[in-house]
């Protein structure tokens, strides 16, 4: 049935690759006075009736309806609707509405529905129809009448740069920083990029600009300033403060166009990709907090929209529909990616496992869409594999609350173990493995990136799965296979690290953060051995080189943050080596880290810092924002002012605090991830 309901689309709509309306005439041939022809076949005759129902059955509705738009929107709309169209159409066909028809009545009287193509008639029912802020035709929809819109839209304007910048931004976003989380399509975004300009002339505010694709815009923009090195942004003319704080500006319009596109109501694709986009930048610029919320949101209106139930690939050839649904697996796979990462930390996940093996996008190239092996290189392979290591977080955190004892939670740490390494040797794929990249011309660039960041993210994923005994492993013998697994661990991240900033690559999030995460556990490995082991001198030039990168990222949070606690802790540890305080021996390696110092100097330095901030870059906030509701340690440029997130640390870690190795883990959660 699902084949009758493509054919429904007329023949020129299919060709053009564009949304068609399924009545006959269609409305997109009827604006171009060519003829509305309909695919024949076998089942031409119940075809032609089903579509002239639908044809009588969209007479009645306008005839009937006051509230429907004078207007249809034109063929030539910056941003279509057909984002979130051929999900529904891949995941429910009529026999499958038939089976559940309680569920679908039952959410009809809620207001919401089962199959996302009901959204626009059951909105327009309960008078809640959307219209884009700046379509004056919508009752209470135009600027004049809506102020507070208004006035968010003149300010997203200004922040936009001109079209060639905007555009040397997106191409370089498309090819060196894509490759790691696929969250969109190049070429289509490319193309949506093209009309915005040619049809609304640039204007955020124009009546057929969809906000949702502007917050997919801005997002892709924020990617783009905040990973580009420091050359490269300034080769595009933005000097250092202007890159950090636009960065800053364009994730927060990301929210500001999502609010006023009314997101959580709407549900489209494009929303999705948004915020799946900004994982790229969120870290770097301090909205770990904000990224973490925008992602539920974002799970929550993919599986409003079907992305969830795609399920795996079957078409060989690429077709329009085909395309729509890749597109939406791969803003899928990057959300079940970021919610199983976040698994150790949060020590739960919204996405089930059911969605293992149905959210894998095709490893193909934009182009042409067509299926690749997997040891060729496109923008989504490196998705593609990661998803599968994701896939053990979950795994791994069932087992582990199914289990009773410590011996038994430590056997499913080493076969989780195990199975992440058999996965980073037998099922890498060709192009991440150690081959000569000479003898691959036709590889891209970003095979050498993908690489340095595949040792890095994996090495991370190691520590995080031993994570839960790594306090045990400093003082219990039982577990030194898991100190001695995150100690080599840590040192492979920080030498990656060492090398990436010789690459010429992206910055990516990930450097940072897990030099920060790798350089606490040399810390906390330091406090456990004594000044004389050949492997304490390693370990401190180790953390020292870490230091020494971190140092030069002052605009980056994770950097700013990570330098701050690595100093208190490596200070601390200095105090236990000076010889006023030096200990035996034996009660060396038992001494406790002195978590409360350690957290008070971090803290203490952390309102040092931002009062010198606040003291010279103060005349560097307009146009004003409301600082409230931002997390970013920008936000402190008013002197005095100390962060929230840190005045609660600084309350929760008191003198009252549990010294514990475990404290310390959740501290490096919060400020280096």
């Amino acid at each position: 049935m699902s084949s009758i309901r493509r054919r429904l689309a007329c023949v020129e709509c299919t060709r053009r690759k564009i949304r068609c309306d399924k009545v006959v005439p269609c409305r997109n041939c009827t604006r171009r006075g060519i003829t509305c022809s309909r695919a024949r076949g076998t089942d031409d005759e119940v075809e032609r009736l089903q579509a002239r129902v639908q044809e009588l059955e969209t007479a009645l509705k306008e005839a009937t309806d006051p509230q429907l738009p004078l207007n249809p929107r034109p063929e030539a709309d910056v941003i279509h609707h057909a984002s979130h169209t051929p999900v529904s159409e891949s995941v429910e066909t009529p026999e499958r509405e038939m089976a559940d028809a309680a569920t679908i009545l039952e959410f009809l009287a809620w207001g919401r529905r089962k199959n996302p193509d009901y959204h626009d008639m059951l909105a327009r029912k309960d008078g809640v129809e959307h219209h884009s802020p700046g379509d004056v035709t919508a009752e209470g929809s135009g600027p004049d009448r809506n102020p507070e819109v208004a006035s968010a839209l003149a300010y997203l304007q200004l922040l936009l740069p001109d079209r060639e910048l905007m555009q040397q931004l997106v191409s370089y976003h498309c090819e060196c920083v894509l490759w790691y989380h696929s969250s969109f399509h190049s070429l289509r975004l490319q193309d949506e990029l093209d009309d915005f300009f040619r049809f609304a002339n640039g204007h955020i505010a124009h009546p057929r600009v969809d906000l949702q694709w502007v917050a997919l815009l801005f997002s892709v923009l924020t990617g783009a300033l905040a990973c580009a090195p420091r050359m490269t942004a300034q080769a595009w003319g933005f000097s250092e403060w202007e890159q950090t704080t636009l960065a800053q500006r364009w994730f927060k319009a990301v929210s500001t166009c999502l609010h006023h596109a009314d997101f959580t109501a709407i549900h489209s694709l494009y929303a999705v990709q948004a915020i799946a986009t900004l994982t790229m930048s969120a870290h770097l610029l301090g909205f770990s907090n904000s990224l973490s919320v925008l992602l539920a949101a974002a799970t929550r209106v993919a599986q409003g929209l079907g992305l969830h139930r795609l399920g795996p690939e079957r078409e060989t050839d690429p077709t329009p529909a085909m395309i729509d649904r890749e597109i939406g697996r791969r803003a899928w796979c990057q959300l079940c990616i970021q919610d199983w990462f976040s698994i150790p930390f949060s020590e739960s996940y919204l996405i089930p496992r059911t969605c293992l093996n149905t959210a894998r996008p095709r490893n193909c190239h934009d182009e042409d869409m067509l299926k690749l092996s997997d040891d060729e290189p496109s923008l989504t392979g490196y998705s593609r594999f990661f998803y599968q290591v994701a896939a053990l977080m979950p795994s791994l955190q069932d087992s582990m609350a199914a289990s009773n004892t410590l011996y038994t939670r430590y056997e499913q740490v080493l076969e989780h173990d195990r199975r992440l390494r058999s996965l980073a040797t037998q099922g890498l794929p060709l192009y991440l493995r150690n081959v000569p990249v000479e003898e691959h011309p036709e590889w891209p660039k970003y095979v050498l990136w993908a690489r340095r960041s595949l040792a890095i993210s994996s090495s991370h994923k190691i520590i995080m799965i031993h994570r839960k005994f790594l306090e045990l492993s400093f003082t219990n013998p039982v577990f030194a296979r898991t100190r001695r697994t995150c100690v080599a661990a840590a040192r492979t991240i920080i030498k990656e690290q060492k090398e990436a900033i010789h690459d010429g690559g992206p910055v990516l999030w990930i450097h940072q953060a897990f030099s920060v995460a790798a350089s606490i556990i040399l810390c906390l490995d330091l406090f456990h051995r004594t000044t004389s082991d050949p492997e304490t001198t390693y370990h401190r030039q180790l953390i020292n080189d870490g230091l020494e990168i971190l140092s030069h990222n002052e605009s980056n949070m994770i950097a700013r943050r990570g330098v701050h606690l690595l100093e208190a802790l490596l200070a601390r540890e200095r105090d236990r080596s000076s010889p006023k305080h030096l200990p035996s021996p034996e009660q060396e390696k038992d001494r406790d880290l002195d978590l409360v110092g350690v957290i008070r100097s971090f803290c203490e330095k952390g309102r040092w810092q931002r009062s010198r901030t606040a003291s010279r870059d103060g005349s560097q906030g307009w146009p004003p924002v409301d600082r409230g509701s931002s997390e970013r340690t920008a936000q402190v440029q008013t002197p005095g002012v100390t962060s929230p997130t840190l005045e609660r640390l600084s309350m929760s870690y008191g003198l009252e605090c549990a010294e514990s190795l475990e404290d310390i883990l959740v501290l490096a959660a919060n400020y280096a991830a």
